[in-house]
């Protein structure tokens, strides 16, 4: 119960003026953990900010995390994670506070799309269509042309010299925005998305973009589509084998890795890890998550997955239960 404990005094400091049954809430969520087969999974240094709903891409051996959802509203702040030093530092944060965005990244740039926004140093929070770049040997973020409608809970791709963005609840979501780095500009891909859905997992894997579940009509999916880029044409991937949202997904040595998510009704968020074989179209299970929740972010480099913050509460208990836990997954 050591883990289980930690995460309970973590969030108690942290939330000393939150309500109390919101204390009992989290303490039946940790108490619940499922302590799973946890051999294969280890616990680095923690964030220095506990997030859910966060942004969060590689670049090289550090995975920047960026926003978040906060008790006071979406955060702006940015944090870099070293995967091999297993420490963090700060850099600059977001012009402004956002969350449930969409992110990519190629070799110098982060791109972050969307989602729920601060506007203008006020508490009103509203959907947001902005496009921003951050220059990573600036160390200095730019406004570029905005997406042609808003969008949050979307998906973010880069694949060779466009930036995709895929699903999301806000304008047309069946359509897929294309912003073209070269002409900086955005167009609309002519295939519509077959099953727009929201809090997807999406991963690149070549020219192929994975749009693993996510929720449509209010429910989670266990739907996978996958859209040729070279081609712009959308073919269907194996179903995951349960459905999720708000889940997390990367490339870990050509297989793909899924993990948490949650159920809004009734409130549940899930440890399950499943893995898929992308040559042979086959899911399995893998070691659980140690903690279940949604709202991560996930990342893999030197043959190790790390899933980073998130909340074990559900739905509306989301910003009062965000977590700065890391989680380290080795695979076999």
């Amino acid at each position: 119960m050591a883990r289980e404990l930690k995460i309970i005094m973590r969030f108690v400091v942290r939330s000393f003026c939150a309500p109390a049954f919101l204390l009992v809430v989290m303490l039946a969520y940790a108490l619940g953990v499922s302590p799973g087969l946890a051999d294969s999974w280890r616990e680095g240094s923690p964030m220095t900010t506990a997030r859910a709903n966060a942004g969060g891409v590689l670049v090289g051996e550090d995975l920047y995390v960026i926003g978040g959802s906060g008790t006071s509203g979406p955060r702006a702040m940015t944090e870099i994670y070293d995967t091999r030093g297993d420490i963090w530092r700060s850099a600059a944060p977001l012009p402004v506070g956002l969350e449930q965005f969409g992110i990519a990244a190629t070799a110098d740039k982060i791109f972050v799309a969307g989602g729920f926004e601060v506007e203008g140093g006020s508490t009103l929070i509203s959907e947001s269509a902005a496009f921003w770049i951050y220059d990573i040997r600036t160390g200095s973020w730019n406004a570029a042309p905005d997406m042609p409608g808003t969008r949050v809970g979307l998906s973010l791709a880069a694949v060779g010299d466009k930036i995709y963005a895929i699903g999301g609840r806000g304008s047309n979501p069946s359509r897929v925005y294309v912003f073209d780095l070269g002409k900086a500009e955005w167009t609309t891909l002519p295939a519509a998305n077959p099953s727009p859905r929201s809090a997807a997992a999406s991963v690149v894997v070549g020219d192929d973009i994975y749009l693993i579940g996510g929720a449509s009509g209010g429910r989670a999916s266990a739907r996978v589509d996958i859209l040729d880029a070279s081609r712009g044409v959308w073919r269907s991937g194996p179903s995951l084998p349960s459905p999720r949202e708000g889940h997390v997904a990367a490339l870990l040595d050509g297989a793909i890795h899924v993990s948490g998510g949650q159920s809004v009704s009734p409130p549940k968020t899930y440890p399950e890890h499943f893995v898929l074989d992308v040559k042979k179209g086959q899911w399995r299970k893998a070691s659980p998550l140690p903690t279940p929740r949604h709202g991560a972010i996930a990342a893999a480099t030197d043959n190790k997955l790390f899933v980073v913050g998130g909340a074990p509460g559900a739905g509306v208990y989301t910003v009062f239960t965000s977590s700065d836990i890391v989680d380290i997954y080795t695979g076999n």
